[in-house]
């Protein structure tokens, strides 16, 4: 089944190449990405944040774009949920990456489950990809004569990302997030790190231009963290 599911994520990055949705968002930050960007001979970092206590922890880049830039370091990270989270991995976020936003991309449940830390001087956003009501409706959905349909699921689960007014508006506002961060790093975060966050990430990608390679090498990445292990 790992398989199949990593064949699954493929297929969908596959599809999301040339869906409408990137394209309107790459318009839509399409003059912020100086902001975002440095030259290719200033960046020599790891991807990784050693958390032990938060899932799926690494900065994004540093990505090469199509006019020659990379993606800078240290600006944008990504994780799993922070509800765990030491008070030394708190200081680290503040004075490595000089955290300002963190986006919780979870729903209304998991958020009160296991809120996301205040820190001082840090925005918190909570910006809801999948509402439960939209969850439990594709569950519903997924049903068949012989049962649940796993397959028809994760169908749903995907297309739904493009589709969904909530996705889509929770997205925009994730850009709006960015557009207005004028200094500091932005941790974007859901449960595990993988799929909302990893669309997030594709999202911002797709708009900065980086080679589809390397957009799909990074959303796969959480494959490798992940691997011969469930997600805690």
């Amino acid at each position: 089944m790992p398989g199949a599911h990593r064949k699954r994520r493929r297929v969908y990055l596959a599809a999301l190449r040339f869906n409408q949705f990137i394209l309107i968002f790459v318009c839509s930050i399409l003059l912020t990405s100086c902001a975002n960007i440095q030259t290719a001979d200033s960046i020599d970092a790891s991807l990784g944040i050693e958390f032990q206590s938060v899932q799926n922890a690494r900065q994004l880049g540093p990505y090469v774009t199509d006019d020659g830039f990379r993606v800078r370091a240290g600006v944008i990270l990504r994780s799993g949920e922070l509800a765990g989270i030491t008070e030394h991995e708190i200081e680290t976020l503040v004075r490595e990456y000089e955290l300002a936003h963190i986006i919780d991309l979870r729903d209304e449940n998991e958020a009160e489950s296991a809120p996301d830390p205040v820190i001082e001087g840090v925005q918190n956003h909570h910006l809801i990809v999948w509402p439960r009501a939209v969850r439990e409706r594709l569950i519903q959905e997924s049903y068949t004569e012989c049962g649940f349909d796993s397959e028809l699921y994760i169908s749903k689960y995907y297309e739904a990302f493009a589709l969904e007014p909530a996705a889509i508006e929770a997205y925009r506002e994730m850009f709006e997030v960015l557009l207005e961060n004028e200094s500091g790093g932005v941790l974007i975060h859901c449960v595990h790190g993988k799929d909302r966050t990893g669309i997030a990430i594709t999202l911002i990608l797709s708009a900065l231009g980086s080679a589809w390679e390397d957009i799909e090498t990074e959303y796969l990445l959480s494959n490798e963290t992940y691997e011969g292990r469930r997600p805690i």
